[in-house]
């Protein structure tokens, strides 16, 4: 599954937003409606929503094959005191586009990319029938457009930390806030069992 992990926060995820939308590559919605509304799709970094709605989206290379498949996701009694459903995209060729974040000042989270292979869709093609037929999605054309995504976020780094690109406003958190244990899903203050001293 081609993905890359990389280290953003602050005004670096609103670069990313607005590459995002400037590669004009992508459909772009929510990944996980708020609790009792539908699925948003969005036309522009702006419209984004900042905090938790905005942190986890769906991007949908234009032409790569029949989009977004929205399922609903209904909640236990009382699991939510306003809402009884959500919803969540779903698509073979979808790449997800995730932003990890900080975690106090002890910590920082890698942001990722992320979307099925051809061969990956198809080995799981059986199980997950209601996401139809992976050989509809182009997978060259979903191939591509992650690419593009990617070697955008990698020139946006100021450094990289082992194989993930670090963007500027995260350099700048990192050194700030002593982050010198990279393990799990991103780096640290303190160490663990099984760290690496940066």
């Amino acid at each position: 599954m081609p993905n890359l992990d990389f280290y953003a926060v602050g005004d670096d995820w609103a670069a990313v937003l607005e590459t995002v939308f400037g590669l004009g590559l992508f459909r772009v919605f929510e990944s996980d409606s708020e609790p009792g509304r539908e699925l948003r799709e969005f036309h522009a970094a702006a419209e984004v929503p900042g905090g938790r709605a905005g942190r986890s989206l769906a991007l949908f290379a234009i032409g790569s094959g029949p989009g977004p498949l929205a399922k609903r996701i209904e909640f236990l009694p009382g699991v939510h005191p306003d809402a009884t459903f959500r919803y969540c995209y779903e698509g073979w060729g979808l790449i997800q586009l995730h932003h990890g974040g900080v975690a106090g000042t002890q910590q920082l989270r890698w942001s990722h990319t992320n979307h099925n292979s051809e061969k990956r869709a198809a080995a799981w093609s059986a199980t997950l029938q209601r996401l139809g037929d992976p050989a509809e999605w182009n997978w060259a054309t979903v191939t591509s457009a992650s690419g593009r995504l990617n070697r955008a976020i990698r020139r946006m780094a100021v450094t990289k930390i082992g194989s993930h690109p670090v963007l500027p406003d995260a350099a700048r958190f990192i050194d700030h806030n002593g982050l010198r244990y990279e393990y799990g899903t991103g780096i640290h203050a303190t160490p663990a069992a099984g760290m690496r001293r940066l």
